[in-house]
């Protein structure tokens, strides 16, 4: 049973929105962050479907500060890119991705995570799924002579997602057989859908590839540790003793943290220093 050690674990850049990369890198290295996942949305990244703004320069600029590149998540979030838009947006997409892609060669980074969201409701769910194998084949196509590897994530509160649940994500696996595409797991989405890290560990094994600790409310936002409901040593301990050997990164956007979102980091580091490496300074302080 490998020890998970908190260098192990990156950090995400989105709560830091108000503010610089420069700043965001200032503070993980201050913390003692070793890997940035980085989010690909202004104002730190540009990518649209005409343009990017260049993985390489992102890359030294996170190694001048003797920080790694971790995976790459580009921003799906809103419904102008999706892997379910629309027809009159559907070749805007297939070039926002191409450029996804070759900044996350540019970064060199091996993996790339993103989501299949916007499929719309009134679809025929056979449609749908249809669509989203599709999409998926598109986006290996492209991806694999790059040598990214796409990691498919979870997202229970987005209706739009058709990778809510351990069902779908068998499913879109199953269905994408022979490809290089493995599993990123959400936690804040999984307990929300009424799942757990044990459940996930045990049906995708070694496809699971990708862990984001997030915390939650119940309420589809990712909370930082500290604040939420979901218990972090019990978390470190099913990642641990599952003998989970992928990745394991930290994402969380709710408003609030976005004022000051360093004090979101700080908390979050103590806490996973406490839940991976049994510090005592934060054990009293677990609860939530």
């Amino acid at each position: 049973m490998e020890t998970i050690k908190l260098s192990d674990i990156g950090n995400s850049n989105a709560h830091y929105r108000f503010y610089t990369f420069e700043t965001f890198l200032k503070h993980q290295k201050r913390l003692g962050v070793k890997r940035v996942d980085l989010f690909g949305a202004t104002p730190h990244v540009w990518i649209d479907a005409y343009s990017q703004s260049g993985g390489k320069k992102t890359r030294q600029m996170i190694q001048s500060f003797g920080l790694t590149p971790g995976v790459f998540i580009p921003e799906f979030s809103s419904m102008r890119y999706t892997l379910g838009s629309g027809e009159e947006s559907h070749a805007k997409t297939h070039e926002y991705l191409k450029y996804c892609l070759e900044f996350a060669a540019e970064m060199e980074t091996s993996q790339m995570v993103i989501t299949a969201n916007g499929f719309l409701l009134d679809i025929e769910e056979k449609q749908r799924r249809f669509r989203l194998t599709k999409e998926l084949g598109y986006v290996l196509d492209m991806a694999e002579p790059l040598g990214i590897r796409i990691l498919l994530q979870n997202h229970y509160s987005d209706h739009t997602n058709m990778i809510r649940t351990i069902r779908d994500m068998d499913w879109c696996l199953k269905s994408m057989e022979g490809r290089k595409i493995g599993a990123a797991l959400d936690v804040a989405s999984a307990y929300e859908a009424g799942e757990d890290i044990e459940q996930w560990l045990l049906r995708f094994k070694d496809r699971l590839e990708y862990v984001c600790l997030s915390n939650t409310k119940f309420d589809g936002a990712k909370y930082y540790w500290g604040d939420g409901y979901l218990n972090l040593a019990d978390l470190a301990a099913q990642l641990t003793h599952g003998a989970y050997s992928g990745g394991i990164g930290c994402f969380y956007m709710v408003r609030d943290y976005l004022k000051e979102p360093w004090t979101a980091d700080e908390r979050t580091v103590k806490m996973l220093a406490w839940a991976f490496e049994g510090r005592e300074d934060e054990r009293a302080k677990h609860g939530r």
